[in-house]
């Protein structure tokens, strides 16, 4: 018989103390206690409306999942596979316990053979994680993390437990599909492939693991007009070479070629009884780590050619992520594409992504690299953890194996770093703090059931030196900017592949005013400082308004239009600083790209999908063709990342603080393929004394232009507000025409401060010369949100003039 997989998801009940009592609810699987309150009405949802207060009980709160399976007439095995349990999980049928788990981050499968003939009564029992994790500390003694939460206690989402940008939830809950299987004469239990490229030839890595008296496996790998078909035997691990099969490549080299493979169970008599399909492309993927003076590179090489990582860091999109959906990684992933990014990296302190994600990277060949989930602290190097962490990294390697957009796995996130600079050594006292995790047990993993893809410890790390932060090898992550400097840091900086930096600023004006029920947003508001979780974040956001600005903003519009100003400065100026140092940096990975709620954060896109200042600030740093003017080298750069040639004239101005335009000049300039130019700023302009005038660069290539200005003191005058608009609404969509009377820096549109839903401009940060103009269209959600933001025009343009004036 084929084997039968039918998912349990009917007739769920949540049972839990509430503070108004014993409460039974229904519930939905999979889920989690929060979804199945906010489904009830009982609190609000936190990544919409929802408070981090009125739920903080739900931190201390033990559950109980209930329903009951149906009788099962026919014979054969029967089992119960849970893909997920968050996290510490008592599973019970017909009153006894058959399993006890503590990690969400790996499948369980219990035996139900014996207990089918009648209706089944399953229940999951969670115990409260933060109580228990407590109760560890206690019993275990410190291991240390940056935060009031000891997450590291057992194989938990981190990042529910808070972090510098989301919010405590401590949640429980059965998080992803139970699966009732029936099977008799055999079973895939394990189909792990990996994919390479050895000697030209494209090679397929087949492992298989299963149960029963069938042993035959076919395996057939097919798609653009070729097919090949392999018979193996059941628990091999054997390569099937691949000749004339087409090689997958990233984004800029050519197609994301992917086949289907289909690998069979036959029984005896050769019927199929049991199938897994996957899809694979062919690539090698390597590291470039040759040395080059006292640095060593640090590059990504797919089919032996470097791909310059233009990437972003991806946390969990959901405070639940059994709630993102196949439809919320698509449109994620495509605007991702839509602004040229080609790498993104799963950062460790969330979860190994649903393969929706990889699917979509895989089709647009953006490349991943993987962290496995470690973050930012020391973990007890128990037996009990021992055996979770080699189990749960062999389903992922397993599981992800397949995927050719997964280029390159790491062992965690500021693991060692914490070690080495945090002051982990006194209150460790000697004890393993989970450096064998990322030297022996993932290493061995790999090893064991991947072996084609790179594998670093941690990041950061060094490829040639004991300390992590060394910048002449490995990867950097760059935090003194935000935390203590300033943008302008920025570049001074030389990194081999800068893998974390960023610059925290305000989500969406109308994400974050829903979210604590107000029609203001003012800094000095406790309930707005709820949703800024980093270290003293407001008190550095303002230090950044009074780096950047003589005149002090707190509240409002103006508040907001310069918080978000200087975040998509700092953006700017990092990637493009990043970009320009094509032949010793390999790589910028922005922290962070999306977020799971409404905040106050270092994401480019906020959780309602609202773009910030500082998306179109990554839209134009991370273009093929770009200008840069460079602060700490005083010249301007040309980078051209595009396959074919850039000639064009080139266009420079100088512009006063006044607007008045000091100087002008053009030159004809070409940039071969992949190649860049620099000029010094003195080399394009003759006016004297340049670098002590307080006015404006621009430059222009075509179409694409850069403006900067030329002082970084706190700019205190600027030429008035001076613009003509004309509106038109044409459906759902505003377009816009404008018109500068004076030098305008910076023109932006913010239809979110009047719109009810979710609206996207098609350009923003503009710098226009005196008699220049510009249209621009608002996309919105409705008619009628259209017709309000039009009718409010004036009331959404802003500039710096405007800001200052």
């Amino acid at each position: 018989m084929k084997v039968v997989r039918r998912s349990v998801t009917e007739g769920f009940s949540l049972a839990l103390e509430t503070p108004q009592g014993h409460k039974v609810f229904p519930a939905t699987v999979p889920g989690s206690i929060h979804t199945d309150l906010i489904a009830a009405g009982v609190i609000g949802d936190i990544r919409i409306d929802g408070t981090e207060a009125e739920q903080e009980w739900i931190r201390n709160a033990d559950s109980a999942y209930s329903t009951q399976i149906p009788a099962q007439s026919g014979g054969g095995n029967y089992e119960l596979k849970f893909d997920g349990l968050d996290t510490l999980a008592t599973v019970s049928l017909n009153g006894a316990v058959k399993l006890q788990t503590e990690n969400m981050h790996r499948a369980f499968v219990l035996d139900i053979s014996d207990s089918t003939s009648g209706a089944m009564d399953l229940k999951v029992e969670f115990k409260a994680p933060l109580p228990e994790a407590l109760k560890r500390e206690k019993e275990m003694g410190p291991y240390p993390n940056p935060y009031d939460m000891p997450y590291n206690y057992f194989r938990k989402m981190a990042c529910s437990f808070g972090w510098d940008w989301g919010p405590i939830t401590v949640t429980s809950g059965i998080w992803k599909p139970i699966w009732l299987t029936q099977w008799d004469e055999g079973i895939l239990d394990e189909v792990g492939i990996v994919t390479d490229v050895v000697d030209g030839v494209p090679q397929l890595r087949l492992r298989t693991a299963g149960r029963g008296s069938a042993t035959t496996v076919e395996v057939v790998i097919s798609g653009h007009g070729k097919e090949k078909r392999v018979r193996t035997t059941l628990g091999s691990d054997e390569v099937i070479t691949c000749e004339g099969f087409e090689l997958w490549h990233p984004r800029g080299f050519g197609q994301a070629t992917l086949y289907l493979v289909e690998v069979t169970l036959l029984n005896a008599a050769g019927d199929a009884i049991d199938e897994v399909v996957k899809r694979v492309g062919f690539r090698h993927v390597s590291l470039d780590q040759s040395n080059f003076g006292d640095r060593q590179m640090f590059a990504i090489c797919v089919n032996g050619q470097r791909v310059w990582a233009k990437g972003v860091n991806w946390i969990p999109d959901d405070p639940f992520p059994h709630r993102v959906t196949q439809e919320q990684y698509a449109d994620k992933i495509a605007d991702l594409y839509s602004v040229e990014v080609n790498a993104i990296r799963v950062w460790g302190g969330g979860i190994y992504e649903s393969d929706d994600f990889y699917d979509v990277c895989d089709e647009l060949g953006i490349i991943v690299w993987q962290d496995f989930l470690f973050a930012c602290a020391a973990y007890p190097e128990t037996p009990e953890m021992f055996t979770e962490v080699k189990e749960e990294a062999q389903q992922a390697i397993t599981r992800l194996g397949s995927h050719a957009s997964l280029v390159m796995w790491c062992g965690g996130n500021e693991c060692i770093e914490g070690f080495q600079h945090w002051g982990w050594k006194e209150p460790l006292a000697g004890k393993a703090w989970g450096l064998n995790f990322y030297l022996d047990t993932l290493p061995a993993a790999l090893a064991a059931f991947d072996g084609s893809r790179p594998y670093i410890p941690g990041s950061p790390f060094s490829t040639v030196k004991e300390d992590v932060k060394d910048f002449s090898s490995g990867t950097n992550h760059i935090w003194d900017v935000w935390n203590e400097t300033g943008y302008q840091r920025y570049e001074e900086y030389s990194p081999s592949f800068s893998a974390e930096f960023g610059y925290n600023g305000p989500g969406s004006w109308r994400t974050l005013t829903k979210a604590i029920g107000k029609s203001n947003l003012d800094s000095r508001d406790p309930d707005l400082a709820t949703h800024q979780k980093a270290f003293f974040g407001m008190d550095k956001v303002a230090k950044g308004l009074v780096r950047e600005f003589s005149k002090e903003f707190t509240q409002g519009p103006a508040w907001y239009f310069a918080a978000q100003l200087v975040q998509a400065r700092a953006v700017e100026v990092g990637l493009k600083h990043f970009r320009s140092q094509y032949e010793t940096c390999s790589g910028s990975v922005l922290w962070q790209y999306n977020d799971m709620w409404p905040a106050i954060s270092w994401a480019v896109l906020d959780s309602a999908s609202s773009r910030k200042l500082s998306w179109y600030a990554m839209r134009e740093a991370y273009r093929p063709q770009v200008l840069h003017f460079s602060g700490v080298e005083r010249k301007l750069i040309l980078i051209n990342d595009a396959s074919v040639a850039w000639s064009d004239l080139l266009k420079v101005h100088l512009v006063g603080k006044n607007g008045e335009v000091l100087e002008s000049s053009s030159r004809e300039v070409s940039l071969e393929s992949r190649s860049q130019a620099s000029f010094a700023v003195s080399e394009l302009f003759k006016t004297a004394g340049i670098s002590a005038i307080d006015g404006y660069l621009i430059a222009e290539l075509g179409a694409i232009r850069t403006a900067r200005r030329v002082l970084d003191a706190p700019v205190d005058e600027v030429c008035a507000h001076n613009v003509d608009i004309q509106e038109r609404v044409v459906g759902e969509q505003v377009q816009v025409h404008i018109d500068a009377n004076c030098f305008i820096y910076e023109l932006s549109l913010l239809p979110e401060l009047v719109a009810l839903d979710r609206v996207e401009v098609s350009a923003e940060r503009i710098t226009l010369l005196p008699g220049e103009s510009i249209d621009i269209t608002i996309d919105c959600s409705s008619a009628a949100d259209a017709k309000k933001v039009a009718s409010r025009i004036e009331e959404i343009t802003w500039s710096l003039n405007r800001l200052m004036n």
